[in-house]
């Protein structure tokens, strides 16, 4: 009797083997990295908002009819907005309460606080923000009876 010889080709079921196990690693890595990275909720409470969608298209309608004009510039060291009526006249005696925000992440909110430049022109010192890249400048400007909204992305470089 003799001795059978292991056939040459044993090691084909073990690259089937090994493939699987790197897969199966790649995918604990993935799911791992998804889990302690950034949750993409955008806003805080999304179904309360998502029902109460009507009352903010409302508000953009009535937003839409004053027909303001707002423009937000960058420049270095500072934020200007310039705010003008349906007409193009300069909105002067307007209360600008504003914020800025990062789009992605944890960080808090900076306040801005803005200065009437005259000619419906205001400007707010950007100072050291912590991070350059993508912000948000969300602001409420009152005039009278009239508030307007603002969610303006603007880009900050060092």
């Amino acid at each position: 009797m003799t001795a059978e010889q292991p056939r040459k080709s044993a090691w084909i079921p073990w690259v089937f083997v090994g493939a699987m196990m790197v897969v199966i690693i790649v995918n604990a890595v993935m799911v791992t990295y998804a889990l302690k990275s950034y949750s993409g909720l955008a806003v805080e409470k999304p179904y309360e908002r998502g029902v109460r969608y009507n009352e903010v298209l409302a508000v953009q309608r009535g937003q839409d009819a004053l027909g303001w004009r707002v423009s937000v510039t960058v420049e270095p060291g500072r934020l200007i907005l310039r705010l003008a009526d349906r007409d193009g006249n300069p909105l002067e005696r307007t209360g600008v309460t504003a914020r800025l925000e990062r789009p992605v992440g944890t960080d808090a909110p900076l306040p801005l606080a803005f200065t009437h430049q005259g000619g419906g022109v205001f400007e707010a010192p950007l100072g050291d923000l912590p991070h350059p890249g993508q912000w948000d400048v969300k602001a409420a400007l009152r005039h009278g009876d009239d508030q307007y909204l603002l969610v303006h992305r603007i880009v900050v470089t060092k």
